[in-house]
């Protein structure tokens, strides 16, 4: 064979494989590899030299093109009905030439109203027509300043998806493919008080497009008349009197400033009280989600909710803020307005809405440090939060503030597990490993900060580097299944498979190799291991393969 077609055939059946290990098996999928088949099977069309094979090559370009044709176009009649039923059943696909559909109304509707920001809509319906994919496109066509997003798909996240996002699309009539749980979200949004519906369509089918949006959004630009000083200036911070820790408080920050030293400003927010207790704020200006491309002067309102953690001290704490430009990293103090708020442990809770995603993004690092049994939680949060910020530009934010602090005003340990998975998830994988090398400085006590940084090294293809990490956790914990399972993988890409293999069969894996029972139950219940979780019946009888399981499901959301 030719060597670009040696190149063409491995590529076709590497990508074969790859579509059989993926889990969710959807037609789509096997999209990327067709491409190549088709140039396959166009090459043995071009084998055959005598008068038979110009004839079939003749003949199949002519019926791919009447079929094409026929699929495309309704103009085969009832011939052309039945060819493409027999030879290429659901593939008609023809232009649609009824009334059009209303999504560039609503992408500019949205812009009409918030001109200043860029949005995510929340596509509660999925049709063929109404879904969050067509809506993301036409926002993308608006220089990308509305993103469609389906959320209300898990019944746990609801709440949480109701209360952050401030657009939401629903429809009467056909709803298309949707989970269960779409229904308790559609009556979330249209019975709460805290939408209003913003302007409506009617549609082909003579159904109902409905746009909400919030009353009172989280993020209010207005722009102003008169020209601001060249420094941002925060005008007013209004929070309750009092508030007990642990729970979110509702705030208001008011800023004012040029729309490029607001667009590019970070800030550094501190709460602190006399003993020097505190917690933070800190976050992008309008949350990151400031979209606008002239000089003008705007002002700019945040309604957001910050965490006093629960072992924050009582006390009167007073504000003090740090402008952050992140992109030329210049700063300068900002002065505030007078505001304080006493944490009082016996205050009356008030409403807030949701925290803001670098608070929570701050949250979630902080708890890496409780090892695996924290994985799984982490990662399904972030799933659920990247919803909101189609841009991920909280990574950014969190990203930038925490590596500040770290570097200019303190080192800590939950900050520096936060910098580290806000550096994991954009997969900036050398500033991964810096930032979980300072995680293993900072909680040197933690076998599990010695895995994710040998996590990291295995990722980057530094086996070596990765076995190196992995020795101060394993001489602290040798039997946590996490880093035996490091080790095992370090080993093997290093060509030690013996030891690999050792540590393979103290992991429980050897002993199931030679247990027939346990062998012969596990091809028996082969098809229960297809998708995530795993739950293959009387597995609790056999203990090396839960423990194997059990493993696999921890890193399922990381891999």
């Amino acid at each position: 064979l030719p060597h670009s077609l040696k190149w063409i055939a491995i590529f076709w059946v590497g990508s074969y494989l790859l579509s059989c290990l993926n889990p969710n098996k959807h037609d789509r999928y096997v999209l990327p590899y067709l491409p190549v088949l088709s140039l396959l099977l166009a090459y043995g069309l071009t084998c055959s030299r005598h008068l038979w094979g110009k004839r079939t090559r003749f003949y199949t370009v002519g019926l791919a093109i009447i079929l094409m044709l026929f699929n495309l176009f309704p103009v085969g009649g009832v011939l052309g009905g039945w060819m493409t039923q027999t030879l290429s059943p659901r593939s008609q696909f023809y232009p649609y030439m009824g009334i059009e559909f209303p999504h560039r109304q609503v992408i500019a509707q949205i812009i009409q109203t918030e001109p200043y920001l860029r949005s995510t809509l929340g596509v509660l319906p999925s049709t063929g027509e109404i879904n969050q994919h067509n809506f993301n496109y036409y926002g993308a066509l608006e220089n990308f300043q509305v993103y469609g997003r389906q959320v209300g798909t898990r019944k746990k996240f609801l709440e949480q998806d109701r209360r952050s996002l401030s657009w939401f699309l629903t429809k009467t009539g056909n709803q298309g493919s949707i989970p269960p749980t779409q229904a308790a979200i559609v009556e979330a949004v249209q019975t709460s008080p805290d939408f209003q519906l913003n302007k409506s369509w009617k549609l082909p089918d003579s159904s109902i497009l409905k746009l909400y949006h919030q009353k009172l959004p989280p993020v209010e630009v207005k722009s102003l008349s008169a020209i601001t000083p060249p420094r941002i200036i925060l005008s007013r911070v209004t929070v309750p009197e009092k508030a007990p820790p642990g729970i979110p408080v509702r705030v208001t920050y008011e800023w004012s400033g040029s729309s490029q030293e607001l667009q590019q400003g970070l800030v550094l927010l501190t709460w602190r009280n006399m003993n020097n207790a505190r917690w933070l704020h800190d976050h992008g200006i309008a949350m990151g989600a400031l979209h606008s491309t002239s000089n003008q002067h705007l002002s700019v309102i945040e309604r957001m909710a910050m965490l006093p953690s629960a072992d924050t001290l009582p006390g009167i704490y007073t504000l003090e803020a740090t402008y952050l430009n992140r992109i030329s990293g210049e700063t300068y103090p900002i002065k505030v307005p007078k505001v304080t708020l006493e944490i009082d442990p016996k205050a009356t809770a008030t409403p807030a809405p949701e925290l803001d995603l670098v608070t929570q993004l701050r949250i979630l690092g902080a708890n890496l440090s409780k090892g695996a049994s924290a994985l799984e939680q982490v990662f399904e949060e972030v799933g659920r939060i990247n919803q909101y910020d189609p841009t991920q530009d909280y990574l950014v934010q969190g990203r930038l503030t925490l590596g500040y602090r770290l570097e200019h005003i303190a080192e800590n340990r939950d900050w520096a597990y936060a910098l580290a998975l806000a550096n994991v998830l954009q997969t900036r994988v050398n500033d991964a490993i810096a930032s979980f090398t300072k995680v293993t400085q900072l909680d040197p006590e933690n076998p599990y900060a010695y895995g994710y940084l040998a996590f990291v090294h295995l990722y980057n293809w530094q086996p070596a580097a990765a076995q190196k990490a992995l020795q101060p956790g394993l001489a602290k914990n040798p039997n946590i299944t996490e880093l035996k399972g490091l080790s095992a993988v370090a080993y093997l890409m290093q060509g030690n498979i013996i030891k690999a293999w050792q540590i393979y069969q103290d992991w429980g894996l050897g002993r199931l190799l030679g247990d027939k029972e346990e062998l012969s139950w596990v091809g028996g219940n082969i098809s229960s291991f297809s998708s995530f979780p795993f739950s293959p019946p009387q597995i609790n009888h056999y203990p090396n393969i839960a423990s194997i399981l059990t493993l696999i499901q921890r890193y399922q959301s990381v891999f």
